[in-house]
Parts: structure tokens; C-alpha cells; sequence
């Protein structure tokens, strides 16, 4: 027979059996829709926890320690100790296959604290400072101005006071702070723009471009603000635009818990000038030659030539295990959030897996429904297969027919799981959308990869198929004359 000639055949056929065809395709359906929704759900977890939380492309390591059941030391009992994070360390790690870039973070090894906040809480709050530093082209693209999370007091050549910019002169060829006086209360006084007076170098210094993470805002807003909504005294809820700019004054080298006995403490301001998943989770963020010069000053040179950990950046996520490896067998351990990433990584496959094994139990289930349908259908139609393999229709017609039917419910039902799917998800969303703020909320929680619809669809049909092979096989075997005669 031709394929129209099938083709129409099928479409009688659909017409005549809807109603079974209809029950035998809700459990596809269902199906389908099941491992949509659950396979968009942890597609879209993952990309929160990986890409967020945890980001799975990037490998932070840290200096080996060695547990004593009290404390972690760096030496095994005096004898000797690890190796050290160092620029030497970063340049090795550089070399190896599928490392993009490594780049070093530095923690204060000093006492700091700092106060502000009166512009948005109505006084100014005290705290003790927590903060890293890391290299500015790390977080360059992540912020609104690329050039804003820069070392102010970097070297910078000069042949006159207008190459330096406001509150800087031209000095012996290099760009250094205008002289002014300080005076107290009005430390800014004289100095334009957003530069301000030193009390301890006499000159316009600019504020130190810092950054914070997402999750610092997000954990203000979903607890501290919400906890004293019902007080007396109540914290404004704050957004990225609003505080983007914002100053507070810092003291490094002094804190609430003691002092640097190196150098008498300073005082500077910090400038925030955007967010990023890669600062530090509580605390500021600011370019590393800042806490180089910081620690060298208030804890030594050793202090400003050992980093706390390296991010290595790799250009494929599929190589991270591997990487990992090398690293780990150089003598180095693997940072706690790394550490989290794989096993919160293989959680949520693990969770996805599950359940994509109970869409595929509950379509399998439904194919062994068609099976039965089409046993049903054959059974029906026997003579009318009899007449049509007595007119001349080949078993391969007949067996084409089933299958082709069978095709058209698995095609129907895979686009209506499919579309049902994302509709729960649709669902989901909006009722997850009238949940309280909490730390990285997502705007969705579900993501759909491309390949998705075609398999949703593919799956379906292919058990449809399977659960009609053996019935469209049987209706094949059938010989005109007992067709035509039982």
C-alpha cells in the first residue's frame, strides 16, 4: 500500500477508536508531563546552586591542613609543614590542561572594623570588618562599570595634575593626593568629588571600590529587615540600585577585639560599586594589591606574599573532577564551597534521576495500557484485516497501520504531557513567587533545556510504539481465510 493510502486508514481509524485511543494515552500524558516538570525543576536547581551558590566551574583550593582532633595546623606535628599559597603555586596551577585562569584571594590578617549606614538606618551602625581581595579582572564583567573595581593608590605615570583626576596631583611624574587639612566631622572638606581627607597621610585619598555578595543583601532583607518589621525601630528594605555608591569609614589595624602591634591604625572609607557571587559570603570584597599593601603594613611582609586560598577558572565543567584530582595528588586541598558544589551537584542528579525513573515506570505502565488496547482493537478488526490482506495488503501494511496509529497517539500525547508539564511549572512559579524573600531566591524555578521538548515527544512515542509492536505483529500473522472465517 502507499503512505496515503495508510495514512488515510489511520485517520478512520483514529476517528472510530478516539475514545479508547483517548483513555489509553492519559497515562503518556501524565508521564510525559511528570518528567518534564521534574527534569525543568532540577535543571533549574542546579542552575541556582551551581551557578549561584556553589559555581560549578570553578575550583577553589586552599592550603592543606592536618586535623588534630582541637584545632587544623599547616605542620604535622612540628615536622614540617605544607606548601603555601603563593604567586609561584598560582603560576604551576596556571600550566595545567584546562585551567583558564587562577586567581589568588587574600583575607585581612589584621583587626578592622567599620561604622555607617545613617543615610539609609538612621544612625550609624558599628561592625567588625570581614574582607578578602582578589583580582579586579576576576569580577570585571559581573559589574556595571568595569573600571570601578580598580586599586586606587595603584602606580600611575603622569606629566601633569589633569592625567591624575579630581582630588589628585602630578608629583615626580606619579599621581598622588592633593595636600589638605583634616578637621573633624568634615573629614571631605576641600578635597572634590568623592575623594576625602586622611587624617594620617594629610592628603585627598579616593574610597576603596569594594564589592559584596548577592547573598549578603538577599540575607539583610529575607532576615535582619523582616525580624524588625513589627519593632519600633524598623530597617528599610534595601535594593542592589539603591546602595550602589554607598560609603562607609573604616579602621585597619583596630577592632572591638584588639589591635595590630605593627602600625598605628588608619582610617579610610570603602565605596560600594557592585555584586558578585565570587566575593566573600560575609563581608567586602576589594582588589587584592589594597590587602596586599594592608597586611604587609599591619602583618608583615609574609602576610602580603601568602594568599588564602586560589580560584582556578576552567574552561570546561566536564574536566572539574579531573582537575580536582591533580590538584588534591599536588598537595593541596580542595575549599569547603568545592567540596559542597560536587556533592550538591550529585544530589540534585541524584534527586532528577529518581524521579525521571518514576515518569519512565509511569509510561511504561501506560504502554502495557496500549498493549493491551491494541490486542483489543486487532481483535475487533480481525475480519476487517482479513479482507484487507484478501485485497492484497502485505503483513508489513498491516503491521504499518497499528504502528502508525499507535505513532499518532504516543505524537499527541508527548505534545499534551509536554504542554501540561509546563504548565504545572507555570503553576509552581507563580505560587513560589508569593513566598517570603529568602537568600538567592530565583525569579524561576525551572529551567528547560532545548533537547527537552524533542525527547519529552520522542519518549512518548517510542512507548506508544513498543506497546503496539507486539499487538501490530499479531494483526501481521493473521492468514485472510481464518480471519474471515472465525
Amino acid at each position: 500500500m502507499k503512505p496515503a493510502a495508510i495514512a488515510s486508514l489511520v485517520r478512520q481509524n483514529a476517528a472510530r477508536s478516539k475514545k479508547s485511543f483517548f483513555m489509553s494515552g492519559i497515562g503518556i500524558v501524565v508521564g510525559v508531563a511528570t518528567f518534564v516538570f521534574f527534569i525543568g525543576l532540577g535543571q533549574g536547581i542546579k542552575q541556582v546552586v551551581l551557578g549561584k551558590i556553589f559555581i560549578a566551574n570553578q575550583i577553589e583550593i586552599t592550603r592543606r591542613t592536618f586535623d588534630t582532633g582541637l584545632t587544623q595546623t599547616d605542620s604535622f606535628l612540628g615536622l614540617g609543614g605544607t606548601r603555601a599559597l603563593d604567586d609561584q603555586v598560582a603560576s604551576e596551577l596556571a600550566t595545567l590542561p584546562g585551567v583558564d585562569g587562577v586567581f589568588p584571594k587574600m583575607k585581612f590578617t589584621f583587626p578592622s572594623r567599620g561604622w555607617g549606614g545613617k543615610k539609609f538606618l538612621g544612625k550609624d551602625m558599628w561592625f567588625e570588618l570581614i574582607a578578602d581581595g582578589v583580582d579586579p579582572s576576576l569580577v570585571a564583567a559581573e559589574l556595571p562599570d568595569a573600571g570601578a573595581f580598580a586599586d586606587p593608590d595603584a602606580p600611575q605615570a603622569c606629566t601633569g595634575a589633569a592625567e591624575c583626576g579630581p582630588g589628585r596631583t602630578c608629583e615626580g611624574g606619579a599621581c598622588v593626593g592633593q595636600a589638605c587639612t583634616y578637621v573633624d566631622d568634615e573629614a571631605a572638606a576641600g578635597c572634590p568629588g568623592d575623594t576625602y581627607c586622611a587624617e594620617d597621610t594629610g592628603r585627598c585619598e579616593r574610597p576603596i571600590p569594594a564589592i559584596v555578595s548577592h547573598h549578603l543583601l538577599e540575607l539583610y532583607n529575607g532576615s535582619l529587615a523582616t525580624a524588625f518589621t513589627s519593632t519600633s525601630r524598623k530597617l528599610p528594605r534595601l535594593s542592589q540600585g539603591a546602595i550602589l555608591g554607598f560609603q562607609v569609614n573604616v579602621t585597619f589595624g583596630k577592632s572591638f577585639l584588639g589591635a595590630s602591634q605593627n602600625a598605628k591604625p588608619i582610617t579610610r572609607r570603602l565605596r560600594l560599586v557592585g555584586f558578585s557571587d565570587k566575593a566573600i559570603a560575609l563581608g567586602a570584597t576589594i582588589p587584592l594589591g589594597v590587602v596586599k599593601r594592608l597586611n604587609a603594613r599591619f602583618a608583615g611582609e609574609e602576610a602580603a606574599r601568602t594568599y588564602q586560598s586560589m580560584l582556578l577558572q576552567v574552561n570546561d565543567q566536564g574536566q572539574v573532577p579531573r582537575i580536582a584530582k591533580q590538584v588534591k595528588d599536588a598537595g593541596f586541598d580542595l575549599a569547603d564551597k568545592t567540596e559542597r558544589a560536587e556533592q550538591a551537584g550529585m544530589l540534585i542528579n541524584i534527586i532528577t534521576l529518581v524521579f525521571s525513573l518514576i515518569s519512565v515506570i509511569i509510561v511504561g505502565i501506560a504502554a502495557v495500557n496500549i498493549s493491551h488496547t491494541f490486542y483489543m482493537i486487532v481483535f475487533q478488526r480481525k475480519r476487517e484485516i482479513g479482507v484487507m490482506r484478501a485485497v492484497g495488503a502485505s503483513r508489513g501494511d498491516v503491521r504499518a497501520i497499528i504502528l502508525s496509529e499507535a505513532l499518532v497517539i504516543g505524537l499527541l500525547a508527548g505534545v499534551t504531557g509536554a504542554a501540561l508539564g509546563f504548565g504545572a511549572a507555570q503553576a509552581a512559579d507563580l505560587l513560589g513567587g508569593r513566598l517570603p524573600d529568602f537568600p538567592y531566591k530565583p525569579d524561576t524555578f525551572f529551567l528547560f533545556p532545548v533537547w527537552l521538548w524533542p525527547t519529552a515527544v520522542g519518549f512518548a512515542a517510542l512507548f506508544c510504539v513498543f506497546g503496539a509492536f507486539f499487538p501490530a505483529n499479531a494483526a501481521a500473522r493473521l492468514e485472510p481465510a481464518e480471519a474471515l472465517t472465525n
